[in-house]
């Protein structure tokens, strides 16, 4: 971060680059100087801290040390170094950092929201879960019917009424009768979403008297796709009726006592005179204790509006300088005297906001003005009560509405401070935002806008006090990771109209955002907006892939001329907009898509001599592009959107590369962490939803030394391992302790395995060891970089055990791996139920035997020679999932068969990636065959990034450049680049902490042109083989006499040469 605003640390990490083109360059001493005001620094008087002058060529991530720095506090510094021969660069230009609140002492906000009656009510209502107490265990295939009854009275005229209700899987209701919610067909995912009320108004249907509500709830015994089923009879379902009478007062009849149930019941039992004499009283539910997915459900309250929220006040004097620090439970967006605080989306982001929850600082000095003032806020559910996963259970982290909390200082010219803070005295309304959740869109009326809501002059007469929140109270920490932000917008390439009064807005690009609209029409007409990422033959929209993703936006026009409309508080990932219920044909440029994500800066360039191959390297940026918002999240657009932690972990090293992710890492391996919470092991998710822990499984919770060891490894900063290390230790401590054989075989979670693998499943134990002797390894390099030498040998013998109990239970004399599980996929038609094992080996029981060096260095070339044979098998096609494939062209080429894994990379045919390029892909897809799976959207996304770890392999084998874990963060890159005619030219940068990188090369027969260049401050090792060594030349001299490099030590016959900082021209003669 480049002068960061608001931030909670007292050591704040210091970097610089060096900026000189001489060859050599390096920084042998620096000075840091830190003041309170830039003057003081050019005069030599830094009065907070002088660092003198330090011995050290470090650039990045250098700690200052000096006093404690003081709350809201602006602090400037600059740095001078030293060159190579000791001589003193200029002092370089100032640059600060202002700190945040650094303490919840220093918070005087309070939590404050705003709820309707009928929120409120719902909310606060009590109703029960309710079941059958006559249900029993499952015999056959069947389904339940599970069938309840209420009978109440009214008194008085009836305003209005509505009923919520739902149940597993699916509910129906009929009121004295009257059927007045349906049953929800069968989705095509074959999962429905019922942890969430269906709202239906039902006024109409009550009457003076006596009246019956009648709720019937459907559940299938065994899930159609095949999954496991829930293992009896018994179902949850909740109700309430809310009713409003003319005369104002409110009425709420909710599930819990009073109810009667009945099973399969046959007849008109539904109305009011049906004798129900015979039914026993309906029970609370509790789930089984074994139950598959059926825990018990949290609240069903449905998502509230979007509120305003605003606060008058007087700037009496002057001001030099105001900062606003708001956060909220839920989402926010801040407005001071109508104008829109900041630019970041679905602030303040998403945790688990049950532990922690982000604030953001803003300089707002500029919005203010001596006089009346206005501070003003929406305040959206966000990630904090939008439903969340496929049953859609919202309030996942409290049962408290959404918050707001915000407090801004002002300081006079006089030196006075004068704080606006929320508190009782705020006021509150609905907003036009009708509607906002993640998944299912935003819906905007814009006859309900009130212009001029954030300004002194709008009257607010009939707001109302807003209400004091008490949740659970989170951490309040600084946003120190990067905000959501738009990047780009996108015009459309085409549009088409597949039916009358439908347009379909194609931007030939797959991504993640929002769409923005321009339209017209009558007041009360009603735009709707649905997104999806492919179409159907007959040129409409395919959405059965959402699942029960609504994905669908709604602008409701005032009727007042030329409307915009841009959604707020939600998100969809699609390359297609589909619009209707505008009275006449829209404009080709009236919808553009917006572009947004956590924005880390990008980092890498890539071009090569294959179109292919560059089209390849586009999907997998706007893969990251599109599912880094806030969280690295799997997918955007279905009803997921889960920071799944296997996705990440494979991926990491290839999204270092593209964006400086040092501080998003740091987020999402806290995140990871937190998933901790009351277990030893990671979540297969994190943040966690309706339970901090989502579950556990190898493969997957093993993102929790894998995230961190990563970012450590790209940036250098040894912070990320400190922070996560207790927690690490925790999670091997625990699989040690259940596995004392060294075979990861018991308390291995889910056992996904290597994930849609188009070969068959690899064995759960092998994969489960594999990545436990890898976790091993990363902890050993952790330990040796904090200098905890126990802990680095403890994890040495603890390898070298877990290597011998591997090879004995796995490997043959001979290398071979046997690794092939035979058995039924417990995932029934989601993880290809076509996928059979040919014979008792896979591809990816090798490549994690050998990625992860377990096998002997005699065993090595054996495995890998069937490990090629397995690939000629398969017609030169691979065989991975989600585990193996990120690692299965680096092991080829570690063991000698380079020409493999390029065959393999420039593979068209499936499954490979580029088949999904041929088959019109813009993004990575979660199958290899996602274009032959429209008949099953049960797992098939067209933006889901785990294949597009391959770009790490194009990174660091085929233009060469990596980093090493002995002196990490690119301070010494390691070269090793693999040329291939196959591919032409490569020309590949990278922007590291110390400067860029670069690697290109291209090929004219047998030569190799390669040019490479090292930043300054930095150094460059190349290991050769002895023939090697001989075929490269540098400015037509060869390698060993060279006075540009050296050669820095010789073990067996590699021969590593040492390059100084500078750019060189090599020349390679290939046999």
């Amino acid at each position: 971060m480049e002068q960061p605003l608001g931030i909670d640390t007292q050591r704040p990490l210091l970097s610089w680059q060096l900026q000189d083109a001489a060859f050599g360059a390096k920084q042998t001493a620096y000075r840091i100087q830190v003041a309170t005001a830039p003057p003081l620094l050019t005069q030599g008087k830094a009065n907070v801290w002088d660092s003198g002058r330090v011995v050290s060529d470090r650039s990045v991530n250098v700690a200052y040390t000096g006093p404690a720095l003081v709350a809201a506090k602006r602090y400037y510094w600059r740095v001078q170094v030293w060159d190579k021969d000791g001589r003193p660069y200029p002092e370089s230009a100032v640059s600060w950092w202002e700190t945040g609140l650094m303490d919840a002492q220093n918070w005087r906000a309070k939590w404050v929201g705003f709820e309707q009656e009928e929120e409120r009510r719902i909310r606060e209502s009590g109703a029960a879960w309710i079941t059958n107490s006559g249900a029993e265990n499952y015999h056959g295939n069947g389904i339940t019917k599970h069938d309840f009854r209420y009978g109440f009275n009214l008194s008085k005229p009836v305003k209005r009424a509505v009923l919520y209700v739902t149940g597993r899987d699916t509910a129906a209701a009929w009121v004295n009768g009257k059927q007045v919610v349906q049953p929800m067909a069968m989705p095509a995912w074959k999962q429905f979403p019922w942890q969430t009320y269906t709202t239906q108004d039902v006024t109409s249907s009550l009457h003076a008297g006596r009246n019956l509500l009648a709720v019937e709830v459907t559940l299938y015994a065994a899930n159609p796709d095949g999954m496991a089923a829930p293992t009896d009879s018994r179902t949850p379902m909740s109700a309430c009726l809310y009713i409003e009478m003319e005369d104002g007062s409110v009425d709420l009849f909710k599930s819990g006592e009073g109810w009667k149930g009945g099973l399969n019941v046959e007849g008109s039992w539904q109305s009011a005179d049906y004798d129900d004499t015979k039914w026993q009283a309906a029970v609370a539910y509790v789930p089984p204790a074994s139950a598959n997915g059926n825990a018990a459900p949290g609240p069903p309250w449905p998502t509230e509006s979007v509120k305003l929220l605003r606060k008058t006040f007087d700037v009496s004097s002057p001001i030099t300088s105001a900062r606003l620090y708001v956060t909220a439970l839920g989402a926010y967006q801040m407005h001071i005297n109508g104008r829109r605080v900041g630019d970041q989306v679905l602030a303040p982001g998403w945790m688990d906001f049950r532990e922690h929850v982000p604030y953001q600082a803003y300089d707002v000095t500029a919005l203010l003005k001596t006089g009346a003032n206005v501070l003003g806020a929406y305040l959206a559910p966000g990630w904090y009560t939008t439903p969340l996963m496929w049953f859609r259970q919202g309030y996942n982290y409290g049962s408290t509405p959404p918050a707001l909390k915000a407090q801004m200082r002002l300081e006079h010219a006089d030196g006075s401070v004068q704080w606006v803070a929320t508190d009782e005295s705020w006021k509150a309304d609905s907003s036009p935002v009708l509607k906002a959740e993640i998944y299912d869109g935003e819906t905007y009326d814009a006859r309900r806008t009130q212009p001029g809501w954030d300004t002194a002059s709008f009257p607010g007469d009939s707001w109302k006090p807003v209400a004091l929140i008490e949740p659970v109270e989170p951490a309040i920490v600084a946003q120190y990771f990067p905000p959501v932000r738009v990047e780009k917008i996108l015009k459309a390439k085409a549009v088409t109209s597949p039916s009358p009064s439908v347009y379909i807005y194609d931007f030939a690009q797959n991504l993640a955002g929002v769409a923005s609209l321009r339209a017209q029409g009558p007041a009360g007409t009603d735009v709707r907006l649905r997104f999806a990422e492919v179409l159907n033959p007959d040129g409409t929209i395919y959405t059965e892939n959402l699942r029960t993703a609504k994905a669908t936006d709604h602008f409701i026009l005032s009727g007042k001329g030329v409307e915009s409309y841009q959604p707020t508080f939600t998100f969809h990932g699609f390359r297609y907009v589909e619009v209707s219920g505008l009275p006449a044909k829209p404009a080709a440029d009236a919808v553009e898509a917006v572009v947004f994500h956590s924005d880390a800066p990008f980092t890498a360039q890539l071009h090569t001599g294959s179109a292919m191959i560059n089209q390849l390297w586009e999907n997998i940026l706007w893969g990251q592009r599109s599912n880094f918002i806030s969280v690295p999240t799997d997918c955007p657009q279905r009803d997921e959107r889960l920071g799944w932690t296997a996705d990440a972990q494979v991926f990491w090293r290839t999204a270092s590369y593209n964006m400086d992710l040092t501080q998003f890492s740091k987020k999402f391996a806290a995140d990871v962490r937190g998933t901790q919470v009351g277990t030893t092991k990671y979540g297969i998710f994190a943040p966690g939803t309706i339970t901090p822990n989502p579950g556990y499984a190898a493969g997957w919770s093993d993102a929790g030394v894998i995230i961190p060891w990563t970012a450590w490894l790209q940036s250098g900063d040894t912070r990320v391992i400190e922070e996560n290390w207790e927690a690490m230790e925790k999670y091997l401590d625990a699989i040690q302790a259940d596995n004392p054989d060294f075979l990861w075989s018991k308390n291995y979670g889910t056992p996904y395995g290597d994930w849609l693998s188009p070969e068959g499943p690899t064995r759960e134990t092998l994969v489960a060891t594999a990545y436990w002797a890898y976790d091993v390894t990363l902890m050993r390099q952790m330990a040796h970089a904090l200098g905890k030498a126990d802990a680095e040998a403890k994890y040495g013998d603890l390898f070298h055990n877990i290597q011998a109990a591997f090879v004995k239970e796995f490997v043959s004399q001979d290398g071979f791996v046997k690794s092939a599980d035979k058995g039924p996929s417990p995932f029934g038609q989601i993880n290809n139920p076509n996928a059979k094992a040919k014979g008792d080996d896979t591809q990816a029981g090798y490549v994690l035997a050998l990625q992860m060096n377990l096998l002997p260095d005699s065993l090595r070339g054996p495995a890998a020679d069937k490990l090629v044979g397995k690939i000629a098998a398969n017609g030169w096609k691979l065989g991975t999932g989600f585990l193996g494939t990120p690692y299965l062209l680096a092991v080829l080429v570690d063991t000698g068969h380079a020409d493999v894994a390029y065959r393999l990379l420039l593979n068209t045919e499936y499954p490979s990636w580029g088949y999904l390029v041929g088959h019109g892909a813009t993004t990575m897809w979660e199958r290899w065959n996602g274009d032959q799976m429209r008949n099953d959207p049960s797992m098939n996304s067209y933006n889901h990034y785990a294949y597009g770890a391959v770009a790490d392999w194009i990174y660091r084998y085929a233009a060469g450049i990596d980093a090493l874990p002995i002196d990490s963060g690119f301070h010494t890159v390691f070269l090793h680049p693999n040329f291939d005619a196959r591919l032409g030219s490569l020309d590949f940068s990278y922007q590291s902490l110390y400067g860029e990188i670069k690697s290109s090369w291209s090929i004219q027969g047998k030569h190799v042109q390669w040019k490479v260049t090292i930043p300054p401050n930095t150094t460059a090792q190349l290991p050769l083989s002895a023939d090697q060594a001989s075929s490269f030349t540098l400015d037509g001299i060869g390698l060993d006499r060279s006075k540009k490099v050296k050669l820095l030590k010789t073990e067996g016959n590699t021969q590593t040469y040492e390059f100084a900082a500078g750019s060189y021209s090599l020349e390679v003669v290939r046999p």
